[in-house]
């Protein structure tokens, strides 16, 4: 399913937090949002879902208006990974991730042997299976980013929205995540903060500083040494990692003379 941000601006409390952002993500692709903290990522991903309302602009999925659908048409299709608040913490593993079958629920839909399965299926991709009686409550950091993603798996809805999935992730797991989610064969949006795992999973990127978007594309070409530089304030360089071949980013020392960005009403 494609994606469009249609020139996409937010102001928040009287400040504007997004200015006229424009991307369009191909269906099947996964784009990686990035930028510095108070950028405007996670204001971007909420207007996908309808977790905060554009002042001006669209955001649409295949054409249609997100803010013309109804919303349980919307959970159907947009899966998101948040991280867990506290009202989930007295639930099970199981009970948590169920939560993502709601949406193809009734009214008064109870959950049935193939939300059983969905369930099973997406806590076993995760590699979270042995998890599935815990409480929420008791798990680590890296648990708990594991089960939310396994939620938005059972979820099944053809765009997946990740807000910083790899939070709390030792790297093992941090490099089976984002591997696993280019194998969904779905359209995959998320805010990273780790450069390189954008360059060697993410079709494209979109860079953000300030509530703008500064440059879409791929990531190999986006992310060149004077842009690095200008936005993210340190010096990097691109280096063969000897192993696969592949460009990755290097990173050398902060860089004092690079732009600053500024603070908004986000953290992220």
């Amino acid at each position: 399913m494609r994606v469009d941000f249609e020139s996409v601006s937010v102001t928040l409390g009287g400040t504007p937090v997004l200015r006229e952002v424009s991307v369009a993500v191909p269906s099947g692709h996964f784009v990686g949002i990035l930028g510095p903290n108070g950028s405007g990522k996670s204001t971007l991903l909420r207007t996908l879902y309808r977790g905060c309302r554009p002042s001006a602009g669209r955001v649409t999925l295949d054409g249609d208006d997100v803010l013309g659908m109804p919303r349980r048409e919307l959970a159907r299709t947009v899966a998101v990974m948040l991280q867990e608040s506290s009202t989930e913490f007295d639930l099970t593993v199981l009970e948590l991730v169920l939560l993502g079958r709601a949406p193809h629920h009734g009214s008064f839909g109870r959950d049935t042997a193939d939300d059983l399965h969905i369930a099973t299926e997406a806590l076993r991709r995760v590699d979270s299976l042995e998890l599935i009686d815990r409480m929420v409550g008791e798990l680590s950091g890296g648990q708990k980013q594991r089960v939310m993603l396994a939620r938005a798996l059972a979820q099944n809805g053809p765009v997946l929205v990740l807000d910083e999935p790899t939070n709390h992730l030792d790297i093992s797991h941090q490099l089976e995540l984002m591997h696993l989610v280019t194998t969904f064969g779905r359209t995959v949006i998320a805010a990273l903060h780790d450069l390189n795992l954008a360059v060697t999973h993410c079709d494209e990127v979109a860079v953000m500083r300030d509530g703008a978007l500064v440059a879409f594309g791929p990531p190999r070409d986006i992310l060149t040494p004077e842009l690095v530089r200008e936005v993210f304030a340190v010096d990097a360089r691109h280096v063969l990692d000897p192993a696969s071949g592949d460009s990755v980013l290097a990173f050398a020392r902060p860089a004092p003379s690079a732009h600053r960005p500024e603070r908004t009403l986000e953290n992220s």
